[in-house]
């Protein structure tokens, strides 16, 4: 059974990621949770009257379990509805990882904005489960998906293709974008056999091309996703030195700040 877990901020049935929660779930039979995380920081806390305030919203998101509920029957699904009050960070990385997959909003960052800083992404690197991540503004679908999948034989990549195996077995179209380096002996270990692994998971056929400029990575994904047409970007995440992609940008940050369609996203 597909476990999903929807990071819930605002209770609204139009919202992108519980409308594709709800979709993914009832599709792959699977069972669908709603988090809503109530904010306390230990500084707050502190302020006079913090604590009532906490009290009021934490009241107020458990009440809309009623509204879950009826989502989850509307939609055939089984669920559940869960409300945490803590540091976000640390409680969505630890809930998550009893997840197969996370979905949430992609950050909304301003244009040069550390979007590796944003708690969603940051929690990927706390180890939370593989994260599917997208715009607030998406309306699409993964029905019969265009799926782009990044590939670089990474430990990354690899966790990010195996969450996604629901979403390929079912594709309409899949290209890879292959980034791996060839085998240089005694220094690289060779590629990983992706196109056995796949033909025996189920997935179907796919078309490969290699990455012309490793040194543009994410402006080519998302070029590719819109020559494509793409419903869905798969690729690993931070796969460089995590303070270098901070410092310095990267494919991760690149699409993040970019992407207008669904990522799903793995460390």
């Amino acid at each position: 059974m597909l476990d999903v877990l929807v990071n819930v901020d605002e209770a609204r049935d139009d919202a992108a990621v519980i409308r594709l929660g709800m979709d993914i779930v009832s599709r792959h039979r699977g069972f669908v949770t709603g988090l809503r995380i109530v904010d306390a920081y230990p500084l707050a806390i502190a302020i006079p009257g913090a604590l009532v305030v906490l009290d009021a919203e934490e009241r107020e998101a458990k009440g809309q379990r009623a509204w879950w509920d009826e989502l989850c029957h509307r939609h055939r699904v089984a669920g559940a509805w869960e409300v945490i009050r803590g540091i976000r960070l640390p409680l969505l990385a630890r809930r998550s990882c009893m997840a197969d997959l996370t979905i949430d909003c992609l950050p909304a960052a301003g244009k040069g904005a550390l979007i590796s800083m944003d708690n969603v992404t940051r929690a990927l690197l706390s180890g939370a489960s593989p994260m599917l991540l997208v715009p607030s503004a998406w309306n699409g679908s993964l029905r019969q998906a265009r799926i782009l999948v990044a590939w670089n034989s990474s430990a990354e990549s690899t966790r990010a293709v195996r969450a996604a195996l629901p979403f390929l077995r079912a594709a309409e179209q899949i290209c890879i974008l292959d980034g791996a380096r060839d085998e240089v002996p005694g220094l690289l270990p060779p590629p990983l056999p992706l196109a056995g692994w796949l033909a025996r998971q189920g997935v179907p056929g796919r078309v490969v091309k290699r990455l012309a400029s490793p040194a543009h990575v994410g402006e080519a994904l998302l070029s590719e996703a819109c020559a494509m047409d793409a419903d869905l970007l798969v690729m690993g995440a931070w796969g460089h030195s995590r303070i270098g992609e901070w410092l310095l940008g990267g494919a991760t940050q690149h699409v993040l700040r970019e992407a207008n369609l669904p990522v799903l996203l793995a460390h």
